[in-house]
């Protein structure tokens, strides 16, 4: 008798164990993706108010004003941002107000998902895109456009939609390279796989 209960007391330290060891595991991964979006975050978005830095989703494309050699005319931009609450992840993107296109129009959109349906990424030109595995629509998409011209319900139009894929937008394709490295991290320390074919 005795060995048996030798056997089944062992056995419930055995369990008690592994259930401590698994625990530990998930504290490191919490933790390691809480660091890993934080370096994400004091990099990538703007933090002027703590360091000065406008972070590196801030893009601008300017054109000569008038003909002139000298002067220039800032056409269009936007800046982007991201927020996160563990595995779920918000990117925000709002054209630059302060552009010429935008006093006509401007639009902020927000991709919502989940890092662990998020892979495939690929780096080209400064821009990070990823998709939703298997492909499927399973981001959020929120679109705001503003009209500053017109007044009443044709001042700004809101729409909603489902997609699987959107994009970083990098100021600094070195650092792009770093956030890639990053993203590609979290994703995995959220369960995120590439796709197997």
């Amino acid at each position: 008798m005795r060995s048996g209960l030798s056997v089944k007391l062992l056995l419930g330290i055995s369990i008690v164990l592994i259930a401590t060891l698994s625990s530990a595991q998930q504290r490191t991964s919490d933790s390691e993706l809480s660091e890993t979006l934080a370096w994400m975050d004091n990099t990538y978005n703007p933090h002027p108010d703590v360091s000065g830095a406008y972070g590196h989703g801030r893009t601008g494309w300017y054109a000569p004003k008038n003909g002139s050699a000298h002067e220039e005319v800032f056409v269009s931009g936007s800046n982007e941002t991201f927020t996160y609450d563990g595995c779920q992840m918000t990117l925000r993107v709002e054209d630059d107000r302060a552009a010429e296109t935008s006093k006509k129009v401007y639009v902020s959109l927000s991709y919502s998902f989940n890092l662990g349906y998020s892979a495939d990424m690929d780096c080209d030109h400064a821009e990070i895109a990823f998709k939703t595995r298997p492909e499927a629509p399973l981001m959020d998409i929120y679109s705001n456009a503003i009209y500053p011209e017109l007044e009443g319900s044709d001042h700004e139009s809101k729409s909603s939609s489902k997609a699987n894929t959107a994009y970083f937008m990098v100021n600094d394709v070195e650092y792009a390279n770093r956030l890639m490295k990053a993203f590609r991290h979290a994703v995995e320390l959220c369960g995120g796989k590439p796709e197997p074919f």
